[in-house]
């Protein structure tokens, strides 16, 4: 995998040692790293990211409450699998929770919080560029919750992120070796919109943003 330049990439946004913790456990677990049914323990996981245990204990009951593991009292850690029907439910829940936001966060919109928003798509176009698709999915969270926690209305944004969370398994399953990076390109003209200050069009194209991701996995 190439990695985008030194300073460029999703690293130069200071992400916390969970947070790292929980996008690499994650990442294993959308490309088959780590399998339905496979089972691990913390002491391994911290041997394998070289990070400490309170990260890993951290990032694994996230993904515990996202659904993507179960823990297992004196066992360790069991991958679970996703279904179909959990998914499209997944993706009907973003449409409820993730256009409302959007035009929250337009209502309380700053030159800080678009120069920030401008930043994560620029790293997020240098990582499409590096083929870097663990970044990619790094800056696509980043942009979602950052848009979210805009809105004022910390109860939401915290389940708005859950399901993003549980929605990345979808990045890895639809993506083909040699493939466009698509988000990009979506995440550009969501940005662009909401740097012209129209919320109506920001909201419907966050909610066609969503869509998208339906019709890339079930066509």
């Amino acid at each position: 995998m190439i990695q985008p330049k030194k300073g460029d990439g999703p690293e130069s946004l200071s992400l916390p040692l969970a947070e790292k913790a929980y996008i690499a456990i994650k990442k294993m677990i959308l490309e088959n790293e780590l399998k339905p049914g496979d089972q691990i323990n913390v002491a391994q996981l911290c041997t394998l990211l070289s990070i400490g245990r309170s990260p890993i204990h951290q990032a694994i009951h996230r993904l515990d409450r996202e659904g993507l593991v179960a823990i297992l009292p004196r066992k360790g850690i069991l991958i679970k699998a996703e279904t179909i029907d959990s998914f499209l439910s997944l993706i009907d829940s973003r449409l409820l929770v993730e256009p409302y936001l959007t035009g929250e966060a337009m209502q309380r919109m700053t030159p800080e919080l678009l120069d920030k928003l401008k930043k994560i798509v620029q790293i997020g176009r240098q990582c499409a560029q590096n083929n870097d698709h663990q970044g990619s999915m790094e800056v696509d969270r980043l942009f979602h919750q950052t848009l979210y926690e805009a809105a004022n209305n910390e109860l939401l944004a915290n389940f708005a992120g859950q399901l993003l969370d549980r929605s990345m398994r979808l990045w890895f399953r639809t993506h083909t070796p040699g493939a466009e990076n698509p988000n990009i390109h979506e995440l550009e003209a969501l940005y662009e919109t909401i740097a012209s200050a129209d919320r109506t069009a920001a909201v419907e194209m966050m909610a066609q943003h969503i869509i998208s991701i339906r019709k890339k996995v079930f066509p």
